[in-house]
């Protein structure tokens, strides 16, 4: 199963906080989609997402709509924060552990 990031160009700080919390949410690895791109408005999320972590600050209206829409299709657990690896690692502990896809 991955986590989906989505926003941002740079995202280390968070990329690492859902590693660290990786073992006991069942994830193996880590997408980024910046969304800077018009295109990635439109893009599919993966079968294999099994969390998406929204970063409000630096993403689009539309894109948030898109990608949300899926995961409350599919049942998978969406974080929305800001580009803040502490305000990540809170969200995450309280999550509870994902189910495999």
């Amino acid at each position: 199963m991955q986590a989906l990031i989505v926003g941002a160009d740079r995202v280390r700080g968070v990329r690492d906080e859902i590693l660290r919390a990786a073992p006991r949410l069942g994830i193996e690895q880590v997408e980024h989609w910046p969304g800077r791109k018009a295109s990635e408005n439109h893009r599919r999320v993966s079968n294999r997402t099994g969390l998406v972590v929204f970063l409000c600050d630096r993403s689009n209206h539309m894109l948030m709509q898109n990608v949300r829409r899926q995961a409350e299709a599919r049942g998978i657990p969406m974080v929305f924060c800001r580009h803040s690896g502490a305000q990540v690692r809170g969200l995450l502990e309280a999550l509870a552990p994902v189910k495999p896809a």
